[in-house]
């Protein structure tokens, strides 16, 4: 009597993750080759791509000598020569809605410079908490350099001034009331900022004013 073989106790069992060699390159399952390339290139463009891009592409809109730019409440400012408006308008060209926007943007390379005006009741130094507890609360990485300083525009306007910054960038926060209307500053930048883009952002912090008959 010829007696039955009994099958192997420990069978191997690939499981679910296991590919079939036909179906491997590299020992990468084929399936997934492309989704990961997609993803390594999205990244590549964030990263580098658009970055170079930005820095290579040519304002529309140029700050030429004498220009002002205007926002709401009649509140100007002066831009640095050579920036890129990228958002605003200048004063003497009013919008035909009848009201300037309520902020404006000027950028040169990786600079760019902020002014944004709006109703608030208290003052310029809670003015400057806000902004900061805002800016923090959007990032946890940023921090505040310092105590406020108190700072003085060209035309007696009285407000404060910090510097902040974040694992890759570093910037100036400031802010001025009067009247029950505040405007804030906000400068970005890498760290690394050439001392001359430091000097332009604090001019044009300085070049705010308001119309008093406006306002």
């Amino acid at each position: 009597m010829t007696q039955g073989v009994s099958p192997p106790t420990n069978q191997f069992d690939p499981g679910d993750r296991w590919v079939p060699v036909d179906r491997r390159w590299l020992g990468l399952d084929r399936a997934t080759l492309l989704p990961a390339v997609v993803v390594l290139a999205f990244a590549f463009v964030l990263a580098a791509v658009l970055p170079a891009v930005n820095s290579a592409v040519e304002y529309d809109d140029t700050v030429t000598a004498g220009d002002v730019m205007e926002i709401a409440g009649g509140v100007t400012f002066e831009p640095a020569t050579d920036w890129g408006i990228t958002s605003g308008v200048r004063a003497g060209d009013r919008p035909a809605t009848g009201s300037y926007p309520a902020s404006a943007t000027v950028e040169a390379d990786d600079v760019s410079l902020t002014v944004r005006t709006g109703a608030f009741s208290g003052d310029a130094r809670a003015l400057l908490e806000q902004i900061r507890d805002t800016t923090t609360a959007l990032d946890d990485s940023i921090h505040i350099d310092g105590t406020p300083t108190p700072v003085t525009t060209d035309s007696g306007e009285h407000g404060y001034v910090a510097r902040y910054a974040g694992p890759r960038f570093s910037g100036v926060l400031a802010a001025f009331v009067e009247d029950g209307r505040g405007v804030q500053v906000v400068a970005t930048g890498p760290p690394d900022t050439d001392q001359s883009r430091a000097e332009e952002i604090s001019r044009m912090i300085t070049s705010i004013d308001r119309d008093r008959e406006e306002s």
